[in-house]
């Protein structure tokens, strides 16, 4: 009987987050598409040789800087060719593949936003902030670290040139078809999960996962209240904001508590990823080289998310 009641309360309230979150996302990512295809993303190469600049890269490293905003995997692939050409040694390789992720993490808003404003508002936008912010902090320190240990190469050139953009009526009508497959692509895992992750909160299965990640509290001022969104960030984004948007609502924490655990749980959660990054880095660029970029990576990220962790602390005490 007990069961029963969980499915339905787990069918209903699933239901109503739904109606509620997919049109607002599929809009969402219609619009990401179209501003990519007008060309407004390539404005951001100008970004591109102060960066290169700045950590003393290879020149050659802007080009796959902007693919990246396009597409991160076009991006290091790119990073690959030139290292296997002879052209990047490790360590060029190891700042260049980092710094690479930049784009991709800010892209990530075209994710996190439609599913976490709906639920959680203006506090959605602190959470995404808090994220942009560690992941540029990470950027800077790998780009700080170059600026160190490289010379300085002897001429920085644009990395894009002539590229052509769409008008508004054509490109509205060309992303038609690739936002409609990520959209169905991403209804996959949406729907079941929303599904799965209202079971599991109907059968308090994160209350009872906050109690093993108690311990953090005492590193963290983190509210006790709000455990279940950090154990549930460890198993899906989109079930940690259903279960943050649920908190907010019944007023037991405030909106800046929520932002602060989302972000913590998605610290925490880089030990979970590892299961996707492994394969992806050693895929790209080989066992070696993806196993120190891996590790670089990490090293860069607890530090870059620690100092906003600890920043933050001040803020929600």
């Amino acid at each position: 009987m007990e069961f029963n009641t969980q499915l339905y309360r787990a069918f209903v309230d699933g239901s109503l987050f739904l109606v509620r979150i997919v049109p607002i996302f599929a809009v969402s990512v219609y619009l990401a598409h179209l501003l990519e295809k007008m060309g407004w993303l390539w404005y951001l190469d100008r970004i591109a040789v102060p960066l290169m600049r700045l950590g003393n890269l290879n020149p050659n490293c802007g080009a796959s800087f902007i693919t990246s905003i396009v597409s991160p995997t076009a991006g290091h692939s790119m990073l690959a060719d030139l290292r296997a050409r002879g052209n990047l040694n490790r360590c060029e390789l190891t700042i260049a593949a980092i710094v690479n992720n930049l784009p991709g993490e800010i892209a990530t808003g075209k994710s996190i936003l439609p599913l976490a404003v709906p639920v959680l508002g203006i506090y959605g936008v602190v959470y995404y902030g808090l994220l942009l912010v560690a992941c540029g902090l990470k950027a800077t320190i790998m780009l700080l670290v170059g600026r160190i240990i490289f010379d300085k190469p002897k001429t920085f050139t644009a990395s894009v040139n002539n590229r052509q953009s769409e008008s508004f009526w054509a490109a509205s009508r060309l992303v038609i078809n690739p936002s409609v497959k990520v959209i169905l692509k991403t209804l996959r895992t949406m729907i079941p999960v929303a599904y799965l992750v209202y079971y599991l909160i109907a059968a308090g299965f994160f209350d009872k996962a906050a109690n093993y990640l108690s311990f953090i509290t005492a590193y963290l001022p983190l509210n006790p209240l709000v455990m279940p969104v950090v154990a549930s960030r460890l198993l899906s984004p989109a079930g940690a904001y259903t279960v943050a948007g649920g908190l907010l609502a019944s007023g037991t924490v405030s909106g800046s508590e929520l932002s602060f655990a989302l972000f913590a749980g998605a610290f925490i959660s880089t030990l979970t990823s590892l299961r996707y990054t492994i394969p992806y880095y050693c895929g790209i660029f080989g066992a070696s080289d993806g196993a120190v970029i891996i590790g670089v990576s990490l090293l860069s990220r607890t530090l870059a998310y620690g100092i906003v962790l600890f920043v933050t602390s001040f803020f929600i005490c």
